[in-house]
């Protein structure tokens, strides 16, 4: 009789699937969740570059004088994208990473030339007015 006092009712008692789904939004609404998401990441990048750092690898990098004009362009986009969607974080670490001064960042009118789009073509006057207009990010609201 004793024994049976000490255990849980059936009904109060949680599957393993329930139990897993339940823990999951708990982490997930105290920020848990994110944390250990970016602890993973960090070990995981660490775990990766010890190779490098301890010497065992050799890097490669690309030619800068031969394709410093296509690293600008390239890095131009990016930087223009995360410009455009308000990503205003990734845009400050990505500055000084790529090592491109926001004042030296190509318009899309200079890429479209580079590209050898015709500034008096139907392309280009069909696309500039595109890229003139910024991507505002999408706010999350709660349903009431």
């Amino acid at each position: 009789i004793m024994a049976q006092s000490n255990m849980l009712p059936v009904a109060d008692v949680l599957s393993q699937d329930e139990l897993r789904k339940k823990l999951y939004q708990t982490f997930k609404d105290r920020g848990i969740l994110d944390t250990l998401k970016i602890q993973l990441r960090n070990q995981l990048i660490h775990e990766l570059m010890q190779p490098v750092l301890s010497g065992e690898l050799q890097t490669r990098s690309i030619s800068v004088q031969g394709s410093s004009l296509l690293i600008s362009a390239s890095n131009s986009l990016v930087a223009d994208h995360l410009q455009r969607c308000g990503y205003e974080y990734s845009l400050s670490v990505f500055f000084p990473e790529s090592g491109l001064a926001k004042e030296k960042v190509f318009t899309m009118q200079d890429l479209l030339q580079l590209i050898k789009i015709n500034p008096t073509s139907i392309l280009y006057k069909s696309l500039v007015p595109y890229f003139l207009k910024t991507i505002k990010p999408k706010t999350i609201t709660a349903d009431p």
